[in-house]
């Protein structure tokens, strides 16, 4: 959570489909580019689910303190085998499937890319790494039923070679 004092402003752009949060302690605005502005009064708070493309947004503390938080995660239901894209970074991805599957991760993917996972149903998960990637982690499934985990790119060097960590239930 970020804040903005009294009498201060923040502008922040906030990517398309995320949700932006924000409550105050005392009365703040919030204008979203190109379309409306909200007033919110002490101890009010407001969801923005903000659309393709991503916004501007400014943040006005008129009195006391404004919060905002932007939240930037998605969860994403899957099943069957599959290969991480741009578009899976700072998602959890949750494992619907009965059966065992595997996510290949590319050598393409950018240094500090991260995406979660989540075993919801009763398979397996295993992260593999593509050709020209390299994990570096001696764990790789997540089999638990509720079990999560999560995969860092640490580096990636020429955008051809992503190495990868893998943290939280991986056995």
């Amino acid at each position: 959570m970020s804040s903005v004092a009294q009498g201060n402003s923040v502008t922040i752009i906030v990517p398309a489909d995320r949700t932006l949060e924000v409550s105050t302690a005392g009365e703040a605005s919030v204008t979203v580019e190109g379309g409306r502005t909200w007033w919110l009064r002490s101890g009010e708070k407001r969801r923005l689910a903000l659309p393709d493309p991503a916004k501007r947004v400014t943040i006005v503390a008129i009195s006391g303190t404004a919060n905002y938080t932007v939240y930037y995660t998605d969860v994403v239901p899957f099943t069957g085998d599959r290969t991480l894209s741009l578009d899976d970074n700072g998602k959890v991805l949750r494992c619907d499937d009965t059966s065992n599957v595997t996510i290949t991760v590319p050598a393409d993917l950018p240094e500090c890319f991260s995406c979660g996972f989540l075993m919801w149903s009763t398979g397996t998960v295993t992260l593999a790494a593509g050709s020209g990637a390299t994990k570096r982690s001696s764990t790789s499934a997540i089999g638990a039923q509720y079990s999560s985990g999560a995969m860092l790119v640490a580096t990636n060097a020429d955008d051809a070679s992503a190495e990868f960590v893998l943290s939280g239930g991986f056995t």
